[in-house]
């Protein structure tokens, strides 16, 4: 049987339940080598690398890693290291740079520094045989294969699914990890239903905003980049409790918003948030859980799971809509003006 599909960004979002598979069986040993030689090392925080969407990606590792590990985590800010020569000190520091082509030099440059202070270094990247691999003391690939697109959809899935996993081997979280097992045969259900939306309501819309917090700020930062990346659509992405202090006076009837509400602690804030909003616009679509509070202006994702496991689900959701949205507006997703695959920066 031959499958056909409108664009090669769709072919890469319906592989993905495949490539979380790979990771599990693939990665899962490497995660358990690394464990028990850290056993014997004073690690005292994680210092994670990243740029576009492997940055986004590495927003949401900051916080899986903090309320799994209890590492204090940071992102780092490389230009310290490329620019203004003036680094922090990584020693006891386990170094993770985040790269889909593995070829960013500031990346790089982060890990590099890493291995001379004697940090412990992993690399996450769609390529083995790339400059930040051959940096690293251990590589966790996301078995993509090659992504053809220049939006990063299957890629971002696999480095996030990678911290997951990253954090329910390292912190013998044998509960998350049974959840993960799971999450390929859900995604592959979702997906399906994430192509049946119909997006041509904001056929017009060349502005919104995204609203997620905590776990899915992250969610909302990288929905955000692919309505700008595919849509050229100027998408600004806020934590609900940012959005309150300043944003909110740009509401308007003709500005959509997109709110991601997970069920978990963080429900109530967006709820409160999702009702100052209705009585201000009534443009507001709600990806979620809860069918009661999404209605007719919304996704509901057919899956009850813990918040912190919800940006997995999410993942495929918003990428569908970007690449509906896309093609609904006359737009070619997979090659947006002005971007190639591989960006290089120092």
């Amino acid at each position: 049987m031959i499958l056909t599909y409108s664009t090669i960004m769709e072919k890469e979002i319906r592989e993905e339940p495949e490539i979380l598979n790979n990771i599990l069986k693939n990665n899962t040993p490497i995660l358990t080598s690394i464990k028990k030689f850290l056993g014997n090392k004073d690690i005292n925080g994680i210092y994670i690398s990243a740029r576009g969407t492997s940055d986004n990606a590495s927003a949401l590792g900051k916080y899986l890693i903090e309320s799994i590990l209890g590492y204090i985590t940071a992102l780092s800010a490389p230009s310290l290291f490329t620019i203004y020569k003036n680094p922090p000190s990584l020693k006891n520091k386990i170094v993770i740079g985040v790269s889909q082509s593995g070829k960013s030099e500031d990346v790089c440059e982060v890990l590099e520094w890493g291995k001379r202070e004697g940090a412990f270094c992993i690399a996450i990247t769609n390529h083995q045989d790339s400059p930040l691999a051959s940096l690293a003391d251990e590589v966790l690939p996301c078995w993509a294969g090659k992504e053809r697109s220049v939006p990063a959809t299957k890629t971002y899935l696999a480095e996030i699914f990678n911290l997951y996993l990253f954090c329910s081997v390292i912190g013998d979280r044998n509960d998350i990890l049974e959840l993960l097992k799971d999450v390929p045969l859900c995604i592959s259900d979702i997906i399906e239903k994430a192509f049946e939306m119909d997006v041509s309501r904001f056929h017009f819309m060349d502005k919104c905003i995204c609203i997620g917090r905590g776990f899915n700020y992250s969610t909302a930062m990288e929905f955000s980049l692919k309505l700008k990346e595919t849509s050229y659509i100027f998408a600004e992405a806020y934590s609900s409790a940012d959005f309150l202090h300043g944003p909110l006076a740009l509401v308007s009837y003709q500005l959509p918003v997109f709110v991601f509400l997970p069920l978990g602690p963080a429900y109530r804030h967006l709820k409160e948030v999702i009702d100052t909003l209705r009585e201000k616009t009534k443009d507001i679509f709600v990806f979620g859980f809860d069918e009661s509070e999404i209605g007719e202006s919304g996704f509901v994702i057919p899956y009850k799971v813990d918040e912190v496991l919800s940006p997995i689900l999410f993942a495929p959701v918003f990428q569908a809509f970007a690449n509906k949205l896309a093609l609904d507006k006359g737009f070619n997703p997979d090659s947006p003006r002005f971007l190639k695959k591989v960006t290089i920066t120092r």
